[in-house]
């Protein structure tokens, strides 16, 4: 594992202009951003442990989509699936800084507590690790044809995106080249204190990493995350962009991070 990226999903500020739901027993659920175009699958569709999307879009007040409305589910952790696809320019940030097998994503999404009027929350929901990259649409389309499942990044005769990739996800986590009994993929069972990013009292984008594990880094942000205060462990997450790129190779500590959060919560 060479690489943990941090990678924004759900809906934003810009798409869907909600956050996501914590629900009153803690649960999240991550509401898939709206796709302009037909995809796999329409919001009234969706249902991930136990909570559809129609309940979600209720808890959240979200207007701006209807349960009708096609959207972008990806990723998808769901059992029996396990996939992650990107395109475009975020798609060449991740090749570019050598992301691949054995690395891990830990998806974050805008989050807050709609019952309780909580804060606005930068929230971990879930994670995957890179099994395999299909990056030729041929190769996605055989891969999702074979298993009999559906992906928007694998929907219709042609690419739906440029630069597009899928990622598949391993069935078990590995770490230093031993298969543990860990989930490969999957999603993080309820909302906890460790999993949340933004600092207390903070804006959302303000966020503290633990000091026990990233104290003392060296070369850790390989793209746009920069250090507010080292001693504090703390960042600012600014911008829109979607893959924060973390050098695990450098600072394993931060590995021991993510497999501590999977064990514990996931």
């Amino acid at each position: 594992m060479k690489r943990i990226i941090l990678s924004r999903k759900g809906l934003d500020s810009s798409s869907g202009k909600s956050a996501s739901p914590i629900f009153k027993d803690k649960r999240l659920f991550s509401i898939p951003i709206p796709s302009k175009n037909p995809s796999p699958h329409k919001y009234r569709e969706v249902k991930i442990d136990g909570i559809s999307a129609d309940q979600a879009l209720r808890e959240a007040s979200v207007r701006s989509v209807t349960v009708n409305d096609y959207c972008h589910l990806d990723p998808d952790l769901r059992k029996g699936f396990g996939l992650f696809g990107q395109a475009n320019s975020s798609q060449s940030e991740l090749r570019k800084k050598g992301v691949g097998k054995g690395d891990l994503f830990l998806f974050f999404g805008w989050f807050k507590h709609f019952s309780t009027v909580g804060p606005e929350l930068h929230h971990l929901f879930g994670w995957l690790q890179i099994k395999e990259v299909l990056e030729r649409y041929s190769d996605i389309k055989n891969y999702l044809n074979k298993r009999k499942i559906l992906h928007p990044h694998g929907f219709g005769q042609s690419s739906p995106f440029p630069n597009n990739a899928l990622y598949i996800g391993n069935d078990r986590l590995k770490v230093s080249n031993r298969v543990t009994k860990l989930a490969g993929y999957g999603l993080f069972k309820k909302s906890h204190p460790s999993l949340i990013l933004t600092r207390k009292n903070q804006p959302r984008s303000k966020w503290n990493f633990p000091k026990k594990y990233f104290g003392g880094t060296k070369n850790l942000f390989l793209n746009r995350l920069q250090w507010e205060d080292e001693t504090q462990c703390s960042v600012e997450c600014r911008g829109q962009g979607q893959e924060y790129i973390l050098n695990a190779e450098k600072n394993p500590n931060i590995i021991s991070w993510a497999v501590d959060l999977i064990t514990k919560y996931g």
